[in-house]
Order: structure tokens, then sequence, then C-alpha cells
């Protein structure tokens, strides 16, 4: 099933590609290393393109090792579009393809993103603190052989330009926390949170040292909490 999932969000995608642009499209590459302070290193890249008829695709993918290795054998990716509902609109239609190292563990889920800092009433607030911030719950999840699963994930996500007149444009503070919720054998929901808080600031050019405070609630105690620093470099297009 997942293979056709996938072979279907790849022909979409190379289809939205097809419609000609009426402005030049926007976005960034965004490639990231860490060290971090449990003891393994990760390699993050991030992708934005903004393309037309209010059609968004954003990917996220991870290499990560094991403890006290620099090994990068742990494989996580997600691959995002979003559908801007109309114009002026702060609702996107989302639809997400997660993507792990070993097998059948893929997800597809569906849901919509609000964009906090688009949104009529209360823009002017987040324009006065430079930030931005949108929350994704993703409604449905579907998974190879698993039974379909309703509101399993709440996305949130923020940057805010920290002082950037005083800075120049040079800081910045953004993050995400992903809300999971999974229902028990006892019928509970269990809450599990994996939340990153980066700060950056840019030395030259588009090159920018960064440290990051990490939490992960899915890992036992000792090994929730990690601090991750090094380099990032972004281009922008």
């Amino acid at each position: 099933m997942f293979i056709k999932n996938l072979s279907l969000f790849v022909l979409l995608f190379s289809g939205l590609l097809q419609f000609k642009a009426t402005a030049q499209n926007k976005g960034f590459m965004d490639f990231n290393g860490y060290y971090d302070t449990r003891e393994f290193s990760v390699l993050t890249l991030n992708l934005l393109a903004k393309l037309p008829n209010r059609i968004q695709y954003f990917s996220l993918t991870n290499y990560q090792g094991p403890s006290k290795s620099s090994d990068l054998s742990n494989f996580y990716s997600e691959q995002n579009l979003r559908w801007g509902v109309s114009k002026d609109s702060p609702i996107d239609a989302t639809i997400q393809y997660v993507i792990r190292n070993k097998t059948m563990n893929d997800d597809l889920r569906f849901g919509f993103r609000w964009r906090l800092n688009n949104t009529s009433i209360i823009d002017s607030f987040f324009h006065k603190m430079n930030m931005t911030y949108s929350v994704n719950p993703m409604l449905v999840q579907l998974r190879e052989k698993t039974s379909t699963k309703i509101l399993t994930l709440v996305e949130h996500v923020y940057n805010i330009n920290i002082l950037p007149r005083l800075f120049n444009d040079r800081m910045y503070l953004g993050g995400f926390a992903d809300h999971n919720m999974q229902k028990t054998t006892n019928g509970k929901i269990r809450h599990n949170w994996v939340t990153e808080h980066q700060l950056g600031f840019r030395i030259i050019d588009q090159l920018y040292i960064i440290s990051e405070y990490r939490i992960n609630t899915f890992l036992q105690n000792k090994q929730q909490n990690g601090l991750g620093y090094g380099f990032e470099y972004k281009i922008k297009f």
C-alpha cells in the first residue's frame, strides 16, 4: 500500500511542478550539522519551495548516528505538500509522508495548517514580535498493516527574528514542538513531545553558528534532554 502511496505522492508533486508560475518561485535549502551532548551527531537538510497556485513543498531529512559514534545510519524524513485554501485564508490543507529506516513503519498523514501570523485579527501582534507561528493538527494517519488512526499528532512551528535592527537580521530563534498522542491498551491517551529550539547567529554570508535545545520524551529519562551545537548554511532562492 505504501509503495502506491509514495508513488502517488511523487506523481502529485511532479504534476504540480508543471504549473506555469505567474511570479518567481521562492524558497530555500538549509544544511545543518550538529554534535549533541548525548554523544551523537546529526545532519539535517531542510528544503522549502513556494510554488504557484498557493502550493508549498517542505521537507525535513535527518541523518543521525548512535551514541558515541560518528556513524549516520539512522534515517528520518518528512515530505510535506501544503495548499492554501484561498488567497486570503491563513489555512492550508496538508499531506505529510513520513519515511523511516527499517520496514513497515512509514506514515501517511492528512491534516490542516493554521498560520496564526497571517490571521487578520492577531497578525499585528506577530508582526511586532517579528514572529511567525503555525499549528498543524494531523487528523488521519495511515500505516501499512495498522488500523487507521485519528488525531495522532499536532505540530507547532515558530520563528522569531531577534532585534533585527540591532543585529542587522543576524540572529533568530526558531523551532518546533510535536505533540504526539497514542491510545494505550487500557484506553487512556499517552502524550509524548519531541521539541527542538534553535538559536542561530549569522557570522558571514548565509553561514550561521547554531545551538539547539532538544527534548524527546519517547526516550529514557536520562536521554530525553540534550543540547546540539554546530553550523548551518542556508541557500535562498
